[in-house]
């Protein structure tokens, strides 16, 4: 419930808003936004987390899995069919990783492409295996 400062990168691009009211970049982050708040399950959007003294990065979601007080990060790529993102998405979760943020464990990811949009059954899956 405390206030942060969200991305303040490319501002135009946050277009599409969740059933929460809040504006977000794509329409898969916001059925991923959607299926976090339909579950109440507590998360922010593009805060910021610092992983080392001059880089700071946005986690799409940065979620709390209340139960245990532990935050979690939720990253959507979108755009896997640009090979400059996926030379990005790698960068970032090196950066991750680096930072002992590690996928499967504190770190989740969905992907797409233009052949293969998010899976909102792979979704309720991950949410499942999460937090029920």
């Amino acid at each position: 419930s405390e206030t942060y400062t969200k991305n303040q990168s490319f501002p135009e691009h946050l277009l599409h808003k969740s059933l929460s009211g809040e504006k977000l970049r794509s329409k898969s982050e916001v059925i991923i936004a959607n299926a976090l708040y339909m579950n109440h399950i507590p998360y922010r959007y593009e805060c910021p987390l610092r992983l080392t003294e001059r880089l700071v990065v946005h986690p799409d979601f940065t979620i709390l899995k209340v139960a245990e007080r532990k935050e979690l990060y939720w990253e959507h790529f979108g755009m896997m069919d640009d090979a400059d993102y996926v030379e990005n998405v790698m960068m970032k979760l090196s950066s991750y990783e680096k930072n002992g943020i590690f996928l499967g464990i504190n770190l989740f990811a969905t992907f797409e492409t233009a052949q293969n949009p998010l899976n909102a059954r792979a979704l309720d899956a991950i949410l499942k295996k999460l937090f029920f």
